[in-house]
Parts: C-alpha cells; sequence; structure tokens
C-alpha cells in the first residue's frame, strides 16, 4: 500500500519540475532525489532534471544535479550532464561546486571500474576546491568501498593518482584517502604510496600526505610504523607542514 502511495506521489512530484515557481521546482528535485536514494524512481526524470541544469536558479541546479547523482547511483547515466557539471566546478555557489563534485564523482568512479578511465576523476581534482573536494571524497567513500573493502581496480588508480604529474591531483587523492580513512575505510597497500608524499616537492601535497597517514594510525592501522614514518619529518622546512605534523602527532597521542 505505502509503496504504491509514494509511487503515485512520485508521478505528482515529476508534473511539479517543470512548474513556474522557482521554490516549487527546487523542491521537487530535491524530493525525486530522495525517492531514488530510497529506490523508487522513474527513469523518465533523468530528462526533466537535465533541463533543470540550465536553470536561472543557482538552488535548483543544485537540487537537479545532486537528484542526477542519485539517478546514477542506481545505474541511470546520461554522458551530457558531464560537462555543465565540470562547468558548475568553478560557480559562485559552493553547494553547487560541492554537489557537482559528488555526482561527478559517481560518473567518474563508473568510468574506471567500466573503462579503466580517470580522466574524469583528474578533471575534478584540477578545481583545487575544497568544497568540490569534498563532494568528490564523499563519492568516493560511498562507491569506491564495498562490504568493507576496496575495489581493485580504484585501488589500482588512487595509488597512480598519487604519484600523478599534477601536484594538485596528488594532494587531491590524499585528500579522498583520509576522508575514506575518517570512516575506518583503509588498505595498507596504500600506505607506501601515501609515505612517498612526504618527500613530495610541494608543501600542500605532503600536508595531505600527513593528514592521510595520521588518521592511518588514528584508526590503528601500522600505528607504530607510522608514527616512527613521520616523525623522521619532524625537520619539515615550511611552518605549516611542521604545524599539521606536530597537531597530527598530537591526536595520534591521544588515541
Amino acid at each position: 500500500m505505502w509503496g504504491q502511495l509514494d509511487r503515485r506521489a512520485l508521478n505528482f512530484l515529476v508534473n511539479l519540475l517543470s512548474e513556474t515557481e522557482r521554490e516549487v521546482r527546487m523542491n521537487a528535485a530535491f524530493a525525486v532525489g530522495e525517492y531514488a536514494a530510497r529506490g523508487i524512481f522513474d527513469e523518465t526524470v533523468v530528462k526533466l532534471l537535465i533541463k533543470l541544469l540550465r536553470d536561472w536558479s543557482s538552488k535548483v541546479r543544485c537540487r537537479a544535479t545532486t537528484a542526477l547523482g542519485e539517478y546514477a547511483k542506481l545505474g541511470f547515466y546520461d554522458e551530457g550532464i558531464v560537462k555543465p557539471l565540470i562547468k558548475f566546478l568553478t560557480d559562485d555557489d559552493k553547494e553547487l561546486r560541492a554537489n557537482s563534485g559528488w555526482t561527478l564523482g559517481i560518473y567518474a568512479i563508473r568510468e574506471i571500474l567500466e573503462k579503466r578511465d580517470s580522466s574524469l576523476i583528474e578533471k575534478i581534482l584540477r578545481t583545487r576546491d575544497y568544497n568540490v573536494n569534498i563532494g568528490l571524497s564523499t563519492a568516493a567513500g560511498e562507491l569506491i568501498w564495498k562490504d568493507g573493502l576496496i575495489e581493485e581496480r580504484l585501488l589500482e588508480t588512487l595509488i597512480k593518482l598519487l604519484n600523478h604529474n599534477d601536484s594538485r591531483i596528488r594532494e587531491g587523492a590524499a585528500f579522498i584517502i583520509a576522508q575514506n580513512a575518517e570512516e575506518n575505510l583503509t588498505d595498507e597497500r596504500i600506505i607506501e604510496p601515501l609515505l612517498n608524499l612526504l618527500k613530495d616537492n610541494e608543501p600542500s601535497v605532503r600536508i595531505n600526505g600527513i593528514f592521510a597517514l595520521g588518521t592511518y594510525a588514528r584508526r590503528g592501522v601500522k600505528k607504530k610504523y607510522l608514527v616512527q614514518k613521520l616523525l623522521k619529518n619532524d625537520k619539515e622546512p615550511e611552518k605549516d607542514v611542521e604545524e599539521t605534523l606536530k597537531n597530527i602527532l598530537l591526536k595520534i597521542d591521544e588515541t
């Protein structure tokens, strides 16, 4: 009974996606995304949501972007959204940037799993925007791991990104790994590539490497070994990196 009622309500919401009132379109886009997250969906919604990516309101575009991410998680992809979402990564609305990073992250992970192609994830990481990285790391946290184990093809990609020629990509990859580790999602095979980042030429890369390694240690993964490795960097020349290292070591001591 309730499932039938929900589907009827979804049909009503679909009609509201074309309403003239901004608040109505925004809330309808949010609602159909919430329904999709609960497994109640209508595949015709994707085309309507794509139209909303051109809406004059950033809030409507934001809700449509998130709803498209939920549909992508269910297997409904449309390559046509990639280009507009990449543009959104530099939008003035930080929520739209973050949500675009999340939805693009879902598409990027799909590409890695199906085509071994990490070009989209590299484009996302190039924005160097904190909000975008949060969105991407959330998508990675949701999709890279399955039953507590990392997907093998994605492990290979993450390690490749940690060794990428572009320092911004190395930084972003370390950030994603740290975010996963915060959720107790760790893999010891990532540790050595992370340790290489402690000698990176870019301070921002070293900072994110320290965060990732510190989070692993706080989660009890090779704690003594990692503390020893981190302590060897106590002569760090950059003040910001040195402060980060001290703070991380203090947090490890507290666990």
